[in-house]
This record gives C-alpha cells, sequence and structure tokens, in this order.
C-alpha cells in the first residue's frame, strides 16, 4: 500500500513524501480495515505536519498524516456484536483514525459510519470532522448566550466547510448571525448558497459594513478559526459580555492581537473549541446525535460539502499546495484507487 509519510516537522510540500509499504494485517477484535478511497486535507492536518501540536515532543517517524476520510471495509475483527450495520464491502466514513493519507487503515468500530448510497465519495470523506465541528460550536455559542434576546452570531471563514455547516445549522434554530469572508467573490458564491448577510474584510470598512448588517442587534458571539491581529477587531465588535470562540489559527506566525483591559472592563470570554475534545468531552447520546445530524445534512444539503478538486495521493504535494491557495472554494481531496 502507498502511504503519505514524513521524516521532520516543516512546510508540508517540502517534507511530505509517499511511499510503499507491506498491505496492512487483518484488523483485531473491534477493529476494521478499511480500503481509503478519499479524505479531505484539512488546516489541522498541515498544522500536524508543522509540528504546531507537537508540545515539544519528538516526532515518531515515519509519521502519516490525516484522521478522517471513508473507504470500503475488506476485513471485520471479531467482538462486533455492537456494531451490526458494518460488512465487508460496505462504504464508511471514519474518524478520527491516525495514518488515513494511506491506502489502508485499521480503525476501531466504534469510529466507524455506515455512509448511505446517496452520499458520493467526496461528501462521505467530509461526513464528520465538519458537521461536529460546527454542531460544538454552535453548543458553546447557545451556552454563551446565542438565542437570548436579540444576539447575533458572527462567524469569520464563513466560507469554509465548517463555516457554511454552521451558518446552516444556526438558520435551523432561527439564530441571527453575519458571515466574514477574506474576498468579494468569497461573498459572492456564499451569498449564492445560504441567505445571510456577508461581509469581505478586503473592503477597507468592513467593520462598519459588520455593524450596519448587525443594526440594533448586537454580537453576541464570534466564532473564529484565524485568530492573530484581527482578533482586536473582533473583539471590539463583540457586544459587553460576549464571547470570543477560537477554533484554530489560520493566522499562522501571529498572536491574537486581545487587550486584557478590554476583556475584563467589558465582561468578555475567549475559550478555544476543539474536535479533538469531543470524545472525551461530549456524552455519547450527544455524539450520536452529532453523527445523525451529519448523515442529515450529508443526504439533504450535499453543496455545503462543496469539493474543489481531488488529487490522487501520488501528488499529496500538489495538493497541500492547492489546499492553501488563497480564494480556494470547496475542499482538497486526496484519493485512491479502490484496484
Amino acid at each position: 500500500m502507498r502511504s503519505v509519510v514524513h521524516e521532520e516537522y516543516g512546510e508540508p510540500s517540502d517534507v511530505l513524501d509517499v511511499r510503499n509499504f507491506p498491505d496492512l494485517q487483518l484488523p483485531g477484535p473491534g477493529e476494521v480495515l478499511i480500503r481509503v478511497s478519499a479524505r479531505p486535507v484539512h488546516p489541522g492536518d498541515l498544522a500536524g505536519v508543522r509540528g504546531r501540536y507537537a508540545g515539544g515532543q519528538r516526532l515518531v517517524a515515519p509519521a502519516t498524516p490525516g484522521l478522517e476520510g471513508m473507504g470500503t471495509i475488506q476485513a471485520l475483527g471479531s467482538v462486533l456484536a455492537a456494531k451490526a450495520d458494518l460488512a465487508v464491502g460496505g462504504r464508511v466514513a471514519f474518524f478520527p483514525a491516525p495514518g488515513a493519507w494511506a491506502d489502508q487503515v485499521v480503525v476501531p468500530a466504534q469510529f466507524v459510519v455506515p455512509v448511505p448510497d446517496g452520499v458520493p465519495d467526496g461528501v462521505a470523506s467530509q461526513l464528520l470532522v465538519k458537521p461536529i465541528t460546527a454542531a460544538m460550536l454552535l453548543r458553546a455559542a447557545e451556552r454563551a448566550g446565542l438565542g437570548d434576546g436579540d444576539g447575533v452570531l458572527l462567524h469569520t471563514a464563513a466560507g469554509s466547510g465548517v463555516g457554511r455547516l454552521l451558518t446552516a445549522l444556526a438558520q435551523s434554530r432561527g439564530y441571527a448571525s453575519v458571515s466574514v469572508v477574506r474576498s468579494a467573490a468569497g461573498a459572492a458564491a456564499l451569498q449564492q448558497k445560504l441567505d445571510v448577510p456577508v461581509v469581505s474584510t478586503d473592503e477597507a470598512d468592513w467593520v462598519a459594513r459588520v455593524r450596519e448588517a448587525v443594526g440594533v442587534r448586537r454580537v453576541q458571539v464570534i466564532c473564529d478559526p484565524i485568530g492573530g491581529a484581527m482578533s482586536r477587531q473582533l473583539t471590539e465588535l463583540l457586544a459587553d459580555g460576549g464571547s470570543l470562540l477560537t477554533y484554530g489559527g489560520l493566522a499562522e506566525g501571529e498572536s491574537m492581537a486581545l487587550d486584557a483591559m478590554t476583556l475584563t472592563s467589558r465582561g468578555l470570554t475567549v475559550r478555544g473549541v476543539t474536535i479533538g475534545r469531543w470524545l472525551t468531552d461530549t456524552p455519547a447520546a450527544v455524539r450520536e446525535q452529532d453523527i445523525a445530524q451529519a448523515l442529515q445534512l450529508a443526504l439533504e444539503r450535499p453543496e455545503l460539502f462543496s469539493v474543489a478538486v481531488q488529487y490522487d495521493l501520488a501528488e499529496v504535494k500538489e495538493a497541500v499546495r492547492h489546499m492553501e491557495r488563497p480564494g480556494k472554494a470547496g475542499t482538497v481531496i486526496l484519493t485512491s484507487s479502490q484496484a
């Protein structure tokens, strides 16, 4: 089988390579062997290759990126009575499964979800991380007071997969929201998919335009995956007592520009949200609801899971460069033949 690997941390287009390894052996008890068809390139995957999650720990090389994807079951381990809906040949999505950027992966059955026939591979490969992140953000926003009175949800990088899904979920709950994107083209594309006010930060007066879109209401919660210098402007937009929910660091190399006196005097809250804590912090019943909601979105709103382009696993360097192109619309997918 082929596997994307890196021996050191660094720029993904520099350090990633594709190597051949022996096929994986039969799965152990409670495990599933999957021939992977497609997997998304997430910003978090590239942050891992760069060593941003390393915490000073030594890289265990060769390391294979990726935690999410979809494919076909090749073999089932024993003791799978609790997952009777899994069968050899069945199409499934999976998360979390370290090493997803390989032709094969072995995954605990509890992290494997059958894919309905009506869901294409490109959508199925994105089935879990983005919808679950959106669900976690919306729950955090509700805990922060969204829905109480005239509060508005503001979301940056709103044209991303998580952004589109979060906006759709907020709309389904009747919450008012304003979307912020990086370009006028991105704003136009988003407004074709979702009927919400969209403001582009390439306009010099974008902060004033956000305030105009909010009107007499107040920005109760901001969801932001960017960080960096923009954080100061975002906290200025928050109403007193509001919350900034940060769930990424796309502004790599920039520290969050937050003023301590502004936070304290205005009673603002900054909180991190990450899917990395979904398994440990979310009750099992809620996790099941998140998965059911993700399946419903994939079936009813497939346009929210748009694919920008697909690359074969061997073209991983081109794929990661494409992933970070300004103005990219949709998700970059790495594919493998099922032959």
